[in-house]
């Protein structure tokens, strides 16, 4: 959910595109190309489990080739996929994000609408389908599918230590009015309700994000997005920031959280030692409790819950906000027998039950459409993954967080003036001044 990297990226639009470009002719016959593929590290497992399936689709299909390259950490694979976007020469798939930084790509004409193999039904592939409806929206434009689901969906939920809510006679509230209460009674006892390290920013975007949903329903942050005039100014995002002051006045969050990186595990330790109540956080936090604290996890002490509602709230509480999921984009720059090479390893690797299978062994929840025994493979990690499952399938709205749908020139000043409010140093009021002068 960081910020995004890609200020400079406006460059790209002055880059000459092939006229082969934007409109390759999918062919109908089984050409042959070589291609380069390039993601991120996602881990030893899905790592490894790439280069096997680069390597199988190589023997299976004799005349094409794809090179897999899997680049280490977050930031060192944006730094490297923004300069081969700026010097014309990106990989033919590749790891990307939606939203903002998404539509930057279209306008500068660097990627392609995904379709099926030898069709020329571009924008239009029939294996969308195949996946969470909800997941597609991130990389949908002017109704057109510009790219694959190819990681697990990552929702944000609260995910909560059941004995310390337990021992003081508390269910997990779904109200936010029954959150604040418990907040204070938890303060009573030197108990911090809420485990935050906020020290990246992005963290308590997540609050924000929520409060404002089931305050106000997605068309609040729909018109921030359309850049409408004191959109910021909405009094449901002013609701949000004062119930986001409330929470800090009434010792929600532990000391010196705004120095905190959740990076570390702090927070997540404060979870399952019983220091913090609950923590909220996108799904892959489950990723670490399991890591982190096995037995803790495996003898039933984490709860998982959905963002309260809001009393009397215009926003369904099923709505959820997070990263859909990450995406493999198309680039335009290709041949097109290397448009439809690339088509045909993105279904062969990643629309495919065996990936599905893959991604839920490794406690992540598929993108992919699956049947809900898939989850029984992982009986330790059902519980958590088959709701939220359940949730992206019905969620009548699913937000793409908000940084990485705003985009690079308004999300680093939103993260910036947000964590001015967690501080106290900006009146909400000031904050949506500040916001609207972007807009």
């Amino acid at each position: 959910m960081g910020a995004s990297l890609l200020a400079g990226f406006a460059a790209i639009a002055a880059v000459a595109v092939p006229a082969t470009a934007s409109s390759a002719v999918r062919l109908s016959s089984a050409p042959t190309a070589t291609i380069s593929v390039e993601v991120q590290d996602q881990g030893k497992n899905l790592d490894n489990y790439y280069m096997a399936q680069a390597a199988a689709f190589n023997k299976a299909n004799p005349g094409d080739h794809v090179n897999m390259n899997v680049v280490p950490t977050n930031n060192v694979y944006k730094q490297k996929l923004l300069l081969e976007l700026q010097g014309n020469n990106p990989p033919a798939l590749f790891q990307t994000w939606g939203g903002g930084i998404f539509q930057q790509y279209i306008t500068a004409k660097v990627v392609q609408p995904f379709g099926d193999p030898g069709q020329s039904d571009a924008g239009h592939p029939t294996w969308e389908s195949n996946f969470l409806s909800s997941t597609l929206g991130s990389c949908t434009y002017a109704a057109v599918l510009y790219c694959m689901p190819f990681t697990g969906t990552q929702p944000v939920f609260f995910f909560y230590n059941k004995p310390v809510l337990a021992q003081y006679h508390l269910s997990f509230p779904t109200t936010t009015t029954q959150l604040i209460a418990d907040v204070t009674l938890l303060a009573k006892h030197n108990v911090k309700a809420i485990a935050l390290g906020n020290n990246g920013e992005w963290e308590g975007l997540m609050y924000l994000e929520y409060f404002t949903d089931r305050e106000g329903g997605p068309q609040v942050f729909l018109n921030i997005q359309a850049n409408k005039p004191g959109a910021w100014s909405n009094p449901a995002v002013i609701k949000a920031l004062t119930d986001i002051q409330t929470l800090v006045k009434d010792n929600a969050f532990e000391q010196g959280y705004d120095a905190i990186d959740w990076g570390t595990g702090f927070t997540t330790a404060m979870i399952y030692n019983g220091v913090a109540g609950m923590e909220l956080m996108g799904d892959w936090d489950i990723g670490f409790f399991t890591s982190d604290a096995p037995a803790w996890v495996n003898s039933g002490k984490l709860g998982i819950g959905a963002f309260p509602a809001v009393p009397g709230g215009a926003g369904n509480p099923a709505d959820l906000e997070g990263n859909t999921t990450t995406y493999a984009g198309l680039a335009a720059h290709l041949s097109a027998a290397q448009t439809y090479v690339a088509e045909q390893f993105a279904k062969w690797i990643w629309d495919t039950p065996a990936y599905a299978k893959e991604l839920i062994a490794q406690g992540a929840v598929p993108a992919l459409k699956v049947n809900p025994s898939a989850f029984n493979a992982v009986p330790k990690l059902k519980q958590y993954l088959v709701p939220i499952y359940n949730a992206v399938q019905k969620a009548p709205y699913f937000q793409y967080s908000w940084d990485q749908a705003l985009g690079a020139t308004k999300a680093q000043p939103m993260l910036d003036n947000l964590a001015k409010v967690f501080e106290l140093l900006e009146t909400p009021q000031q904050f949506a001044a500040a916001m609207n002068k972007l807009q």
